[in-house]
């Protein structure tokens, strides 16, 4: 009894010492070599995850890629990843870590996916084939660079409703016999209410702008004249009343000796005598007396018809 426990004890110290050896032969392995190796065919190796494999519509999905890089023989910062994910579209920028242990290093790439497009929906099984990854790297020393490919693995896109759902769906209104319309005011009557407001304000601006346009200017760029068809004698009249109403002297004196000088063309010196009188009076002429010199040249000027 007593020997079979030291047997088993003996046992025990040898599987203890045998462990104690391994792990001081692999740590001063792992110590000497500077960490793991990837053997001396590839000196990177990688996957490609999505998460989830399968989605509903319009869900993000999660896409990331893991590398081992043996340092030793391909500079890090030399990887360049060409990740193809049509139909989706990045939602973001690629976020990359790197954790290094030793003469290797660990890159993640994480990428968030997403599409809102027709090309998404699901269609017969609802499986979406998305393009590699390509991995550019440079081994160290070289100058032409190396290529690797990693793939995905493909999607399984489902609806967000059940198809027999779609199958049963029904409009949920029915048609009905709606009343005739009915007004408070006749549309008629707004139609003619707003047409006749229209011309007015339209003449209103007619208006407006024909008293800011120079007509007379524009009228005599367009060689158009006015013709004044009043007599010799009815527009020195006219000129006579005007000068006399504005109240200057010079040009209601030259008025009237015009008025003197048509009346004895028309052979009436009387009248052309007291017009002659008047303008040339010392005192300013009166207003009486022209006033009553122009009734007797328009009375004479309707006798005679002009």
């Amino acid at each position: 009894m007593v020997t079979g426990r030291r047997l088993f004890a003996a046992g025990v110290v040898v599987a203890v010492l045998a462990a104690a050896i391994l792990g001081l032969v692999a740590w001063r392995t792992w110590d000497g070599a500077g960490g793991p190796g990837l053997g001396e065919e590839e000196p990177i190796v990688g996957t490609a995850l999505l998460e989830p494999e399968g989605h509903l519509f319009a869900d993000a999905v999660r896409a990331r890629v893991e590398l081992i890089v043996d340092t030793t023989r391909v500079d890090p910062d030399s990887i360049d990843l060409g990740a193809n994910f049509e139909p989706y579209a990045e939602l973001q920028p690629v976020k990359r870590t790197r954790v290094d242990n030793g003469s290797v290093a660990r890159l993640r790439y994480d990428y968030l996916l997403g599409c809102l497009t027709s090309r998404c929906l699901p269609k017969g099984s609802g499986r979406v084939e998305l393009g590699g990854v390509a991995v550019n790297f440079t081994r160290r020393g070289a100058v032409e660079p190396d290529a690797s490919t990693l793939d995905w693995v493909p999607l399984r896109v489902a609806g967000r409703i059940d198809p027999n759902a779609l199958e049963q769906a029904a409009l949920r209104s029915d048609l009905r016999s709606l009343p005739p319309p009915s007004y408070t005011v006749s549309p008629r009557a707004v139609e003619l209410v707003a047409l006749a407001l229209a011309l007015l304000f339209a003449l209103g601006a007619a208006v407006l702008i024909l008293r800011l346009l120079p007509l007379d200017r524009l009228a005599e760029r367009l060689g158009a004249r006015f013709v004044d068809r009043r007599s010799s004698l009815e527009q020195a009249l006219a000129l006579v009343r005007e000068s006399s109403a504005s109240g200057s002297t010079d040009e209601g004196r030259r008025a009237l000796e015009r008025l003197a000088v048509e009346l004895r063309r028309s052979e009436n010196p009387v009248l052309a005598a007291d017009a002659s009188r008047l303008a040339w009076s010392q005192d300013r002429p009166v207003a009486t007396g022209v006033g009553s010199l122009s009734d007797e040249v328009e009375r004479l000027i309707s006798e005679n018809g002009r």
